[in-house]
């Protein structure tokens, strides 16, 4: 047995490369432990989400692993990168109430867009368009998407428990604080936060089970019917609507764009800054080894969660945790993928979790995703204007599409414009002298700079008479005569 232990380690130690990335098979198995057990609360909250939306809680949590699995698993193999993959917080959130609630699109629609999300991302992949999208889009609207995707799950979580409720002359008030399940989750939340300050691994998932076990056994929600059973897939491939989302085209392709936008931007964005943690980045190139593949890995997810049930897959942050515990290989990905895979049976322990036990984690996480925000330029107006745009105009209108749309276009008229009235205003701008003699017409070329060697004798100039001879100097700067004998700049009359 020891000695089948060795090969199989020798083997995946050859496979993976990790050796000769510094590190060992009992790392990369324990970083990818680690990752699970960090984002394993989204076999709960997803399934939530998606059910609001009107899909069944099994279907989507059966949709949230399958699309986990194929997703990490192909990143894993094909661009031997230790990520973990799964639907993204805020875009399930956007797609159960922004689109098919607020927008009233039928779910049929809706999946249809997530089909055509998951195409348009993977021939952008192909091409390697991606990374060209992510280097000429302005920074500012890049973290300002990331912050405002953040502040619009926060606000659903909020909604989710009620702890803000509806009102007619305020738009939105503070619900009833002092209800049962308020109280659980603002004591759930606090509880997740308290662990996570203290770098508890797996902070939200124990958040989940206190919080689950606190309702379960005090009655305020139903134990779970089962705790095992055998999977089920189901797919929604003959509800797919694609004839319905070509006739409401004016609605379905702003959504659809905005959802590519986000899906390129969160998963360029996750995967550039954990495999800076990992050491990964080339440091002469700037460039991450296998960013294809693991775009490919993302929209391959994004497409079969179209047809399984879900909403689209990018590589979650939770990923980093799992780096900080030393993977830097796709075996760590593979972990994962195969106790995601394990985790199939007890499906039914997940349907029971009430809204109390996962409302605060769109809260937590929308306050992890405020990082960005310290990184933007506030003092220059053409890129905060844009900024603030996105991040107020996305939560308050319901729509990743409304807050994307807004900071693009302000920052295309707030540039363009800006630029266009400084010409106007002051003209072309003024032709840049390209004679070296010029950058110091005191000194003649070749020569040092010599202090002036003045006589003992001499009378002390007053600082006022050097000022009114420099500004003399500059006055007459037209006419000034080269010397070629004297080494220096002589005006005329001087």
């Amino acid at each position: 047995a020891a000695c089948q232990k060795m090969v199989a380690a020798a083997f995946l130690d050859r496979c993976f490369c990790v050796s000769e990335r510094g590190s060992s098979v009992g790392t990369e198995v324990r970083a990818g432990i680690t990752t699970f057990v960090t984002m394993a609360y989204i076999l709960v909250v997803n399934p939530t989400i998606m059910a609001t939306a009107g899909l069944p809680f099994k279907a989507a949590a059966f949709a949230t692993a399958a699309t986990a699995i194929v997703g990490s698993g192909f990143v894993s193999v094909f661009a031997n990168l230790p990520f973990g993959l799964a639907p993204g917080m805020g875009l399930n959130a956007y797609f159960a109430y922004g689109v098919c609630i607020a927008r009233d699109i039928p779910v049929g629609v809706a999946l249809a867009i997530m089909c055509g999300v998951g195409l348009s991302f993977g021939i952008l992949s192909a091409l390697g368009a991606c990374s060209l999208l992510q280097q000429v889009m302005p920074n500012n609207l890049k973290y300002a998407t990331t912050v405002a995707i953040g502040v619009f799950q926060a606000f659903i979580g909020f909604r989710m428990v009620n702890l803000v409720v509806g009102n007619k002359d305020t738009l939105v008030t503070l619900g009833d604080i002092l209800s049962t399940e308020v109280a659980l989750s603002i004591g759930g939340t606090f509880l997740i936060g308290v662990l996570a300050v203290n770098r508890v691994q797996g902070a939200m998932l124990i958040g989940i089970c206190a919080s689950s076990c606190f309702s379960w056994l005090s009655g305020l929600h139903p134990l779970p019917e089962k705790f095992a059973e055998m999977p089920s897939a189901h797919s929604f491939w003959d509800q797919l609507d694609f004839a319905g989302c070509a006739e409401r085209w004016q609605e379905t392709l702003p959504i659809m764009l905005a959802m590519l936008f986000v899906c390129i931007f969160d998963t360029a964005g996750v995967q550039f800054g954990a495999g800076l943690q990992a050491g990964l980045v080339d440091e002469q190139t700037g460039q991450l080894p296998g960013t294809r593949a693991a775009f490919l890995g993302a929209s391959l997810a994004t497409g079969l969660g179209g047809i399984l049930g879900t909403s689209p897959v990018i590589i979650l942050n939770e990923t980093c945790a799992g780096i900080a515990e030393g993977g830097k290989t796709g075996l760590t990905g593979l972990v994962v993928a195969l106790l995601f895979l394990l985790s199939l049976p007890f499906l039914p322990i997940f349907a029971a979790v009430p809204l109390t036990a996962t409302a605060p984690c769109c809260i937590i996480v929308g306050a992890f995703m405020m990082g960005p925000a310290g990184a933007m330029d506030w003092d220059d107006l053409r890129f905060s204007l844009p900024a603030f745009l996105t991040i107020t105009v996305m939560p308050m209108t319901y729509s990743i599409a409304n807050g994307v749309v807004a900071g693009l276009v302000a920052h295309f008229i707030l540039n363009v414009f800006s630029v266009s009235l400084i010409a106007l205003f002051t003209g072309p701008p003024r032709r840049q002298v390209s004679n070296k003699l010029l950058s110091d017409p005191l000194v003649a070329e070749g020569q040092p700079i010599q202090p002036p060697k003045l006589s003992p004798h001499a009378p002390r100039v007053r600082l006022d008479d050097r000022v009114e001879a420099a500004e003399r100097l500059i006055e007459r700067a037209g006419s000034f005569n080269r010397s070629p004998s004297a080494g220096h700049w002589s005006p005329p009359g001087l």
